[in-house]
Formats: structure tokens, C-alpha cells, sequence
């Protein structure tokens, strides 16, 4: 069953930056390709929160899941 889940401020402002960054180093493609596959992990750790590794070290109860290498 699927959790849901929602992003802060902070975090839609990070991403934005980020996809605006990959577009013009990278250009569009790369850009929709990164939040396209950005949407399918946040799909999956929904579905499945616990997913990926822990990182108390950062905060107790913190799990990162990278999108790619």
C-alpha cells in the first residue's frame, strides 16, 4: 500500500534550481530525464518507505536512495 509523502518548500525550490542548472549545462532533455526519474523514486519510496539506507548518523530516522550513480 502506498504512503504518502509530500515535499517542503526548501526541497521544490532545490529541485527546481537543480533541473534549471542540468538544463543549461546539459540541456532540456537531460533536465526532464533527471525529474522524470526523480517522480519514479519518490513513486517507490512511497510504495515502499523503508527503502534505501539509513542515516541516523544525519538524523535519526533519515534514509537516503540515490537516483542514479
Amino acid at each position: 500500500m502506498s504512503q504518502k509523502f509530500r515535499l517542503t518548500q526548501p526541497a521544490i525550490q532545490d529541485i527546481e534550481q537543480i533541473a534549471d542548472y542540468i538544463a543549461r549545462e546539459s540541456g532540456l532533455v537531460q533536465s526532464e530525464l533527471f525529474l522524470s526519474q526523480l517522480d519514479a523514486k519518490f513513486t517507490k519510496i512511497a510504495q515502499f518507505p523503508n527503502l534505501g539506507r539509513k542515516r541516523d548518523e544525519i538524523l535519526p530516522g533519515l534514509r537516503s536512495f540515490p537516483i542514479d550513480n
